[in-house]
């Protein structure tokens, strides 16, 4: 009576570092869609219950390794104008990203809730209020960039999965066929599917930031 069931033993050696980098593993090894708590414990040599005393549930694991992948600080350059600062924040946190299996994936899934992913954000947003954008344009560009960063680094994520269809080195002439009856899609054919993911990206960063240079200078014109 009054016996204390709690695990012990190796319990009792886990700690929230060893758990985070232990899941970080498996997230490289089998992908979001396989990381459970269930294998974790495995992985850890214990039972699920007895990860769940230093875990509440799988919402908890995943906060917690999102939080870790993001741990590094953007180190910006801040006597760089505000373009440039922009451009090398959002080529961090996609190098970032691409450092981790399905990272921006679990980023898309777990909302921005602890210090290391909160700053990401407010670096971004300083660069933008300081640039001289209001505060709810601010707030929308900087969704607008990390949405360009999170999709450019799922796609070459998945680009980097081989094709697991037989036939595959078909595709440029089935592709050919396709577009017999598309003369605009057929013309830019070769650049398209010739554009790598690192490609995508930066024409995307070009072409938005450019937007924003114009929208900056005329609002400043108009002040």
């Amino acid at each position: 009576m009054g016996e204390d069931t709690r695990p012990r033993g190796r319990a009792k050696r886990l700690d929230l570092r060893q758990i985070t980098r232990a899941a970080i593993e498996l997230l490289d090894e089998v992908g979001l869609a396989e990381l459970s708590t269930r294998r974790l414990a495995a992985k850890l040599g214990v039972r699920s219950p007895t990860l769940y005393w230093h875990v509440r549930d799988k919402a908890e694991l995943l906060d917690l390794v999102a939080e870790a992948i993001c741990a590094d600080a953007f180190d910006i350059d801040t006597t760089l104008p505000w373009r440039d600062q922009l451009a090398d924040g959002l080529r961090q946190f996609r190098n970032l990203l691409l450092s981790h299996r399905d990272a921006a994936a679990l980023l898309r899934e777990r909302p921005p809730s602890g210090p290391h992913r909160l700053g990401h954000i407010e670096t971004t947003v300083r660069i933008l209020l300081e640039a001289g954008f209001p505060e709810h344009e601010a707030a929308g560009i900087s969704r607008l960039l990390a949405a360009h960063v999170l999709n450019s680094a799922q796609e070459e994520t998945r680009a980097l999965i081989p094709p697991e269809a037989p036939g595959a080195e078909r595709a440029p002439t089935e592709l050919a066929a396709r577009l017999r009856d598309f003369p605009q899609l057929r013309r830019i054919a070769p650049a398209y599917t010739g554009l790598s993911g690192a490609d995508l990206f930066e024409l995307g960063i070009e072409i938005i930031l450019d937007g924003l240079e114009h929208r900056a200078a005329r609002d400043l014109r108009s002040s």
